[in-house]
């Protein structure tokens, strides 16, 4: 992908690539960009091309976190960085003193610089091989004990990231916290989702929207509960396209969604006038009327809202939200 005629590395290439992809206006798919260069520093992580791809695989780290929902292409990084930190850590740091000498190295030993600067580096070290610029500091940033310290940094990074964005947190606790005589209490349910703050995982908001997916998934729930169960999973998941919510927890929203019968969609329903048609800041005041809790002041025509069509719908709609937000081909996970 980014290899000369005589198949070296294009570092040039590579650097205005992973630049674009930093700075969050990448030129091609991300996915196939990270894949490529993990694939390549796995299968000779010391070798020429090492260094370089060494700084890719940490430069891009953070971005990897936050930008890509494939746990492979994380999974790929991950194992990347591993053989590229075991093997700069066998080869050491070249100091004549047999001591790691931190001062010759950039940024801190350990984190580099931000992103772009690291991606520009790349080139740099392209252009010094090339004979077109001088070594000087490329030196350090190519030093092993240096490389071996920027692939430790960027396999914690992304082991940590991988454990936050992959791995939905559990919700078993908080049935002491949404659950009453055994039935879900959709008035404290709802109103503590309604206090989502966007990008705080540990937000009892954010474990709201997921406690009520898993509810809905139990089968535990009885009939009455489930419309305003799966209006809060919809408020929950409509915020996928507002903040950086892991793909972990939309997974669970979209198995819930999927649980909601979609055979409904094929038959008409006795509501030719359509079905409630509200905006989704306004969805958990109808659950909480739907529940019972009508103390908003809103009318709700139940026939209308606990037709099974209208559910299939919401369901139907909000999983084609999501599987543009996880980048999924919809044609394949539709309900229908």
């Amino acid at each position: 992908m980014y290899l000369k005629d005589d198949g070296t590395l294009d570092h040039q290439a590579l650097s205005r690539e992973l630049r674009g992809i930093v700075s969050d206006r990448p030129a091609r798919d991300p996915c196939e960009v990270l894949l490529w260069l993990a694939a390549r520093l796995r299968a000779d992580p010391a070798g020429p091309d090492g260094p370089a791809l060494t700084l890719a695989v940490h430069a891009t780290s953070c971005y990897a976190i936050w930008r890509i929902r494939r746990v492979e292409v994380v999974d790929a990084l991950i194992e990347a960085a591993a053989r590229a930190a075991e093997a700069y850590g066998a080869l050491g740091c070249p100091a004549s003193s047999g001591r790691p000498h931190p001062a010759a190295h950039p940024g801190a030993g350990t984190s580099g610089d931000d992103p772009e600067t690291v991606a520009g580096v790349i080139g740099l070290i392209g252009a010094a091989r090339d004979g077109g610029g001088a070594r000087g500091e490329l030196e350090a940033w190519c030093c092993p004990g240096f490389l071996a310290g920027l692939a430790g940094a960027a396999l914690t990074t992304l082991r940590n990231g991988r454990r936050a964005r992959f791995e939905a947190s559990d919700t078993a606790n908080l049935d002491a916290h949404f659950l009453a005589g055994g039935r879900a209490d959709i008035a404290r349910l709802t109103r503590t989702a309604e206090r989502h703050r966007p990008g705080d995982p540990s937000d009892l908001a954010e474990q709201a929207g997921l406690w009520a997916a898993r509810r809905l998934l139990s089968g535990a729930a009885p009939a009455g509960e489930r419309l305003p169960l799966l209006l809060t999973v919809c408020f929950a998941a409509q915020h996928c396209h507002w903040c950086a919510t892991s793909p972990a927890r939309v997974a669970v929203y979209r198995a819930a969604l999927a649980a909601v019968d979609p055979e409904p969609l094929e038959r008409p329903c006795p509501h030719s006038g359509g079905h409630p048609d509200v905006p989704v800041r306004s969805l958990l005041r109808y659950a909480r009327a739907l529940a019972g809790h009508g103390g908003d002041g809103l009318r709700v025509d139940e026939d209308a809202w606990r037709c099974p069509r209208h559910m299939a719908e919401r369901a139907a709609s909000m999983l084609a939200h999501t599987a543009g937000y996880l980048g999924l081909d919809h044609s394949l996970h539709s309900t229908r």
